[in-house]
């Protein structure tokens, strides 16, 4: 539609254009026309700048998109590798438990660290 709508202008301007060659020069006929020539190259002006506002939104729009998804990927891999480094490393603390004593200074000591929580 706005395709349509700039092509129209575009039509117009020109038939305005051929018209005020046939215009006396200094007459207020040939005055009127050139406002309205500039009147209706405004308009067209106008157009085309809000398809352009419309592109950059649309574009602004998909960039802000990819930008949340890269922000949650970020985030669940902050969540996701704490957890699984977690997991092996109890899974290892637990062989050691089955004894009933907890033989590596290791585990020890990060036992207490075992929140999956920001810090």
């Amino acid at each position: 539609m706005n395709e349509e709508i700039r092509d129209l202008l575009g039509e117009v301007i020109k038939t305005e254009i051929r018209n005020l060659s046939f215009l006396e020069a200094g007459s207020k006929e040939k005055s009127t026309a050139i406002e309205d020539l500039a009147k209706i190259h405004k308009l067209r002006i106008e157009e085309t700048r809000n398809e352009s506002d419309i592109q950059f939104k649309k574009y602004q729009l998909e960039e802000q998109v990819k930008d949340r998804y890269f922000r949650l990927g970020i985030e669940m891999t902050s969540i996701i590798l704490p957890l699984i480094f977690y997991g092996i490393w109890m899974r290892k603390g637990f062989k050691f438990e089955e004894t009933g004593t907890f033989t590596s200074t290791t585990f020890r000591g990060l036992f207490n660290r075992f929140r999956p929580t920001k810090k």
